[in-house]
């Protein structure tokens, strides 16, 4: 796959919710979801997200961070790190493969050079179902998915219009 840049006339499919909003402040939104999980497989998504997911207890399976939140964000030890170059509003090649890798090893981190803002499409694409995906939502709270043929063929119409967009651009 080649790189996908998000052109500004799609960014507004990326303000919507991909799922349920938890919505709150503080730790209420990460006990809310922990109440909820049954033993699912987790994908946290972003700094603040796997900060109060860890926070109540939840370690997720995989987590995608960039550490670049504005308040400080203590990495837990963790011994798969695989390191992968996304600038902001991209979803690079590079960030997909270390997705794909690092989904299959429990515990693991893709630690992003760049930006991990688009990086739930290719979580949701390459999660088994059942899995669940959690990311922030500015001053909202946690968006909860839980991977199923809705939310994977929701999530494939969504790359294919960032696929056609770029196709439009090299015309």
């Amino acid at each position: 796959m080649k790189d996908l840049k998000l052109p500004k006339e799609l960014r507004g499919i990326f303000k919507k919710p991909f799922g349920e909003v938890y919505r709150g402040k503080g730790l209420k939104p990460a006990q809310e979801i922990k109440s909820r999980l049954k033993g699912e497989k987790v994908i946290v998504v972003g700094d603040m997200t796997l900060k109060n997911m860890l926070a109540v207890g939840v370690k997720p399976n995989l987590a995608v961070v960039d550490l670049k939140t504005k308040r400080s964000i203590e990495m837990p030890a963790v011994e798969n790190v695989f390191r992968a170059k996304n600038p902001p509003g991209m979803i690079t090649s590079d960030l997909w493969n270390k997705i794909h890798e690092a989904i299959e090893v429990d515990g693991s981190v893709v630690l992003i050079e760049g930006e991990e803002d688009l990086a739930v499409l290719p979580c949701v694409l390459e999660a088994d179902w059942g899995t669940v995906v959690l990311y922030g939502q500015p001053d909202e709270g946690i968006v909860f998915i839980k991977v199923d043929e809705n939310k994977k063929i929701e999530a494939g119409m969504v790359l294919k219009l960032l696929m056609s967009s770029q196709e439009k651009e090299a015309i």
